[in-house]
Parts: C-alpha cells; structure tokens; sequence
C-alpha cells in the first residue's frame, strides 16, 4: 500500500509541477514533441498516454552569451572599483543540472596604494624615477583570460520538469590568464609627481594623470595558469532569453598582477629600507551582468 501512495504522489507531483510550468515565462509545454530528442520520444508518448510516470527530459540546449564586468585585483595595493570588462561564453546542458561552458573574458582594473613609501623601492624597477622614495604605488592592469567551466544548477532538482524563472548557479573551473599591468610614474610632463606623506588615497587619484606609461616589475612570463570559483544566478525572460549575474574568483600563483611584491620598511636603528615580501598571491575577481540565449 505505501508503495502504491508513493507511486500515486509521485505520478500527481510530476502532473503538477509540469503543468505549473506551462504557461510560466521561460517555462516550456510538456506537450510539446518538438523540444523532445528522437531517443526519448518513446518515453514523451508513454507519458502522454499515461503509461510513464515521467514526462522525457527535454533537448539539451546550448547556450550563447556576452557580458558587461566590474573586474577588480585583490593585491597588496588597494583596489579602485570599478573596473571595466567584458566577456563571451559558449555553455552546453549535460543534463538538468550539469553544464559545461568555455569562457574569453577582457578586464581592466586599477589600483592606489594607502602608503606612502618614504625609502627607495629597490627592487621595484617600476621606480626607479624616485630613487629616495616619497612615492605611493598605483597601477592600471589589462587581463585576458580564457577558461572551460562546470556549472552546476543548484536549485533544479525537480527533475523532469521546465526550469524555474530564477535558476542559481555555482561555477568552478580552470584556464590560463595573461595580464600586462603598468604604473603611473610620470605626469604629463615627464616629471615625477610631487607626493607628499599623508596624502589621502582620493587626493593621490586625483594627483595621477591616468597614462600609466611605466611598466610595472615582472617575474618573466605573464602568461599564469588558473583556477576558478564562482556564484551566479540567471533570470528568465522568455524561452530563449535570460539575464545573469555573477561573480567569479580567479586564483594564479602570480604576486605581480598589481605590480607590487615587496614594501619596505627602516628597522629602528639603521637607514637601509629593508624588502618585505606580501604574504599572498593576488587574487583576481570578475563581477559581471549579462545577456543570454539558449539555442536547442
């Protein structure tokens, strides 16, 4: 008797939740044969004859997407948000919760440092225009990154049904980046800029021309191999349409991406700066909205 009231909730909760989506915007039919592959359109008629408790699982879809990010470098000099970039990614349904996707995104982020380094930067070949120091570190970095990604839906698991309006979304992983990151060391004149101790983060952007026309220090090769975490959440517009928004950690082994891996600092007692090493690789971050469509 439980087995059989198990089957019956089951067959009407199936009903109930397909029916449901019929008309929900970015729902599809369950009627509908056309959105069923031929390897499942035996299934897709035993349930419309009432002969499977389950409605087929729908055609894997592909999907084509592009958007607008706020990319920011979390580093050892502060960052400036926002940044401006933008990405393109091609995504393919594995089924109804797993989805494999590759990915190009462009970013340019900014930076200012909140200290004012008052003794020569001496391996940091970015500044070598200030031999005594008096300077505060900034940098402007550009960032190409291509990766392949797992996306896993977390809320659709209600399988055999159409997807929801808002789906959330988790994302993990890997790819290379390439980044070129330079500094602001001159003004428009050539000269150095005239910082002082106790300047204001908001007073030192402000002092900066924005061409960012010295290259930052380098440990060789750009080119850095990546891991990836992220969130997400998409929102229906219509069958073919959804709007996003995620964000994305990305993780090299690179100290370099602000331009910055060493401050500095005189020991009470003795006039030699003496080089600190920050204590973590930076991380780079891509907040992004975008704008989808699915393809069956």
């Amino acid at each position: 008797m439980k087995k059989k009231l198990l089957t019956v909730a089951l067959i009407m909760l199936s009903v109930f939740a397909a029916d449901a989506q019929v008309s929900s915007p970015g729902g599809y039919d369950w009627r509908d044969s056309s959105v069923v592959p031929p390897a499942r359109m035996e299934q897709h008629f035993e349930f419309m004859n009432n002969q499977y408790n389950f409605p087929a699982q729908p055609r894997s879809q592909w999907e084509l997407g592009i958007k607008l990010g706020a990319p920011t470098v979390s580093g050892d000099v502060d960052a400036s948000f926002p940044g401006f970039g933008f990405g393109l990614h091609a995504r393919k349904a594995l089924g109804y919760i797993f989805s494999v996707r590759g990915e190009y995104t462009y970013g340019n982020a900014r930076g200012v440092g909140p200290t004012h380094i008052a003794v020569p930067a001496v391996f940091n070949t970015a500044w070598t225009r200030y031999p005594n120091g008096n300077l505060y570190y900034n940098y402007k970095t550009s960032v190409h990154e291509f990766s392949l990604q797992g996306v896993v839906n977390l809320n659709n698991i209600s399988f055999h049904r159409a997807e929801p309006k808002v789906l959330f979304h988790a994302i993990i992983g890997a790819g290379f980046l390439l980044y070129d990151t330079k500094v602001d060391a001159t003004n428009a004149a050539g000269a150095n800029y005239a910082f002082t101790p106790g300047m204001s983060k908001a007073t030192v952007k402000g002092l900066l021309d924005g061409t960012y026309e010295t290259n930052a220090a380098t440990n060789g090769s750009r080119l850095k191999p990546t891991t990836s975490f992220g969130l997400g959440a998409s929102f229906k517009v219509s069958n073919k349409v959804n709007i996003s928004i995620e964000d994305r950690m990305v993780m090299t082994r690179e100290d370099l991406m602000d331009g910055v891996k060493y401050y500095y600092s005189t020991p009470q007692g003795s006039t030699a700066a003496v080089p600190i090493v920050s204590n973590g690789n930076d991380l780079y971050n891509f907040l992004s909205f975008g704008v989808n469509i699915n393809l069956f």
